[in-house]
C-alpha cells in the first residue's frame, strides 16, 4: 500500500545547482496511482537518472526556433557520418512533413519498445543511439514550439513492462488542468492523438497508449478537451477500415485517448508560477512525500 500524498519537482539552473525552485503537488487518489508509484519506486531503486532534464517546453527562452533546427540538423549530420540514415535536413520547425519523415527514421531504427533494431547502433557505435534519441526529443520540441507550455519528466532506461488495463482506460481524460501531472505516452510509434493532428504518411507503426512507465508531463495550460476528443473521434471513424485491418474495433478501449491525472499543483497565482519556472532550466529531482 503506498503511503505518499505529495510529489515535489525540484527545478534548478544548469549553471547553478544551488538555485532551486520547488513545484509542490497533491497526488490524485485513483485505482491507478499505486501502479504509478510502483514504477517510481522501481526507478529509484535502479537509480535511473532523469533522461532529459532540460525538457521545458515554451516556459523559458533556452530553445529558439533556430536552436531546435540546428540541434536536429547537427544530430542528422553526426548520424550520417557512420551510416546514411537520413536523406534530408530540416529547414524550419513549421515543416511538419519533414518532421514526420525524421521521426519515422527514428521509429524504424529504434524498432519495438525497449529495442534498437540495428546492430550498428547497439554494439558498434552506441553514440548513434544517443544521437537518434536527441533527434526524437528535438522533433517533439519542434512540434510543440510556441504551443502549450509543459515540462516532461522521462526515464528512458526504465524498461516499459507494464500495460494499462481496461479499468485504467476508464480513468483517461482529454481535459487538461493548469498544473496537472498526467501519464505520458511510453510506446514507440504514433498513437491516435498524434495521427489525428500530424497528417503523418511516413509512420511505420500505429501504437496506441498501451504501456505506462514513471514518465509524466506537467501541463501549464488548460482545456476542456472536448474539441481534442472530437478531432480524435473523427479521425478514428474516417479511418476505421485501417484500424480494423490491424486488429482494432471502434470500441476497443486501447484506442482511448488522453491521459490519467496523477497530481495537481498547489498554487495561488498562475503568473507567479510561470515567472518562477522561467528562471530555471533544469529538472534536478522528483520526490514523493
Amino acid at each position: 500500500m503506498y503511503k505518499y500524498n505529495k510529489i515535489i519537482i525540484r527545478l534548478s539552473l544548469k549553471e547553478d545547482y544551488t538555485q532551486t525552485y520547488d513545484l509542490i503537488f497533491n497526488l490524485v487518489a485513483s485505482s491507478f496511482l499505486p501502479k504509478w508509484v510502483n514504477r517510481y519506486l522501481h526507478c529509484k531503486q535502479r537509480q535511473d537518472s532523469i533522461s532529459e532534464p532540460q525538457a521545458f517546453y515554451n516556459l523559458n527562452n533556452d530553445w529558439s526556433n533556430q536552436r531546435i533546427v540546428e540541434e536536429i540538423n547537427t544530430s542528422i549530420d553526426f548520424c550520417n557520418q557512420y551510416e546514411r540514415i537520413f536523406d534530408r535536413h530540416l529547414a524550419s520547425i513549421e515543416d511538419q512533413d519533414t518532421l514526420n519523415y525524421i521521426h519515422s527514421v527514428f521509429e524504424l531504427r529504434h524498432g519495438q519498445l525497449d529495442m534498437w533494431e540495428n546492430d550498428l547502433l547497439v554494439n558498434k557505435f552506441p553514440e548513434l543511439r544517443k544521437a537518434l534519441s536527441s533527434i526524437n526529443q528535438a522533433v517533439h520540441r519542434a512540434e510543440s514550439h510556441g504551443r502549450n507550455p509543459r515540462i516532461r519528466c522521462v526515464w528512458f532506461d526504465l524498461p516499459k513492462t507494464e500495460k494499462f488495463t481496461s479499468e485504467d482506460y476508464k480513468l483517461f481524460t482529454n481535459q487538461v488542468d493548469f498544473g496537472g501531472i498526467y501519464t505520458l505516452y511510453a510506446d514507440v510509434g504514433k498513437n491516435l492523438e498524434s495521427l489525428s493532428t500530424d497528417n503523418d504518411t511516413y509512420h511505420h507503426d500505429f501504437v496506441p497508449n498501451l504501456h505506462y512507465s514513471v514518465d509524466f508531463v506537467v501541463n501549464f495550460y488548460e482545456t476542456s478537451g472536448i474539441q481534442e476528443q472530437k478531432i480524435h473521434k473523427e479521425y478514428l471513424l474516417n479511418n476505421l477500415e485501417y484500424f480494423k485491418n490491424i486488429g482494432y474495433t471502434a470500441e476497443d478501449p486501447r484506442l482511448t485517448t488522453g491521459r490519467i491525472k496523477l497530481a495537481q499543483l498547489e498554487y495561488k497565482d498562475k503568473q507567479t508560477v510561470l515567472t518562477n519556472i522561467a528562471n530555471h532550466n533544469n529538472i534536478q529531482d522528483v520526490i514523493l512525500l
